[in-house]
């Protein structure tokens, strides 16, 4: 890729970052958290009466299955991004 088409790329991974927010729980509905697509966590709920070491369990779980997400997200977007880049 040139530099021009390189730099929209980028843009474009930057764009679609900004427009990704999702809410993941586990299935017990324990703890929620909000994420968005730069990765970063913008709030966890937490049911009052759970005890340390449910927490510890479900928390690394439900982060997990977070990042994969929007990272399975921003990867297709990219995808059909790059099948709309002209062949050079």
């Amino acid at each position: 890729m040139d530099k021009l088409k390189m730099q929209e790329f980028h843009r474009m991974i930057h764009d679609v970052k900004n427009e990704i927010y999702e809410t993941h729980q586990d299935p017990d509905g324990i703890v929620s958290i909000e994420i968005n697509g730069h990765l970063e966590i913008k709030k966890i709920k937490i049911l009052i009466k759970v005890t340390d070491h449910k927490l510890e369990q479900v928390i690394p779980l439900v982060v997990n299955s977070s990042i994969q997400s929007v990272s399975m997200k921003i990867k297709s977007l990219i995808e059909v991004f790059q099948k709309n880049l002209p062949n050079q």
